[in-house]
């Protein structure tokens, strides 16, 4: 499968090889077992070994593959780890959320808007791309106003492979428009200042991303079986 490299928000080549192959590995296009190459897969996206080392690296911290003997072979996802990341990101995103709602000012919440307007928008055009980049972005915005660096720091780890779930959860979404307002409900409850209703509206849209990933996750796995059998 050839997928062309853009210079996406000024991304190093390496950072693109990696995005590419982490949403590869995540949709099981890349099954778990598969030995990746250095030279093949240097020809195949057209960039020197440097920046496919550094994807495999970058891979390999996130547990996405692994270094053995013979070379670097996929190690992928199972449902035990759609479960860690999704019970790792509830709690810190629960925590970003609290500490957005007692710091940021009613201006800084502004930008939430905007990207729930883009949302709309890429619904609108049934963009999936482009409603995940403004999903995510909203997402993040909730760290930035929390204010506490560490907590950004821990978003920014897991941001690039919680970004390929969530692209996988927004394609199995037949309608993006529930999806944004679901968005847009957070921020009206967000400005009536009620903490624990934030919470539990986060906490409810996180629990329906996890069960469309572990769904999609199930129909790739049984998809996988059923070509290994035929």
């Amino acid at each position: 499968m050839i997928t062309t490299l853009l210079p996406v928000r000024q991304q190093s080549l390496g950072s693109q090889v990696s995005s590419v192959l982490r949403d590869l590995i995540i949709r099981r296009e890349l099954a778990p077992g598969t030995h990746l190459v250095e030279d093949a897969l240097a020809a195949e996206y057209d960039v020197s070994r440097g920046p496919i080392r550094d994807a495999l690296r970058q891979l390999e911290s996130e547990g996405l593959v692994e270094s053995r003997r013979r070379g670097i072979f996929v190690v992928g996802i199972e449902l035990r780890d759609i479960e860690d990341l999704y019970s790792l990101r509830e709690a810190i995103e629960e925590l970003a959320l609290r500490l957005a709602m007692e710091r940021a000012t009613p201006d800084q919440w502004v930008e939430g808007r905007r990207l729930v307007d883009a949302m709309r928008a890429a619904a609108d055009r049934q963009d999936e791309q482009e409603f995940a980049r403004a999903d995510v972005d909203f997402h993040a915005l909730l760290y930035r106003l929390s204010g506490h660096r560490r907590l950004v720091d821990v978003w920014g780890q897991y941001e690039p492979i919680l970004t390929s779930l969530l692209q996988v959860t927004v394609a199995e979404d037949v309608d993006l428009h529930p999806s944004a307002e679901d968005h847009q409900r957070l921020l009206d409850i967000v400005a009536t200042g009620d903490q624990d209703a934030a919470v539990r509206a986060i906490r409810e849209h996180l629990e329906g991303a996890k069960h469309r990933m572990i769904h999609a996750y199930s129909a790739s796995v049984g998809e996988l079986q059923a070509e290994t059998a035929s």
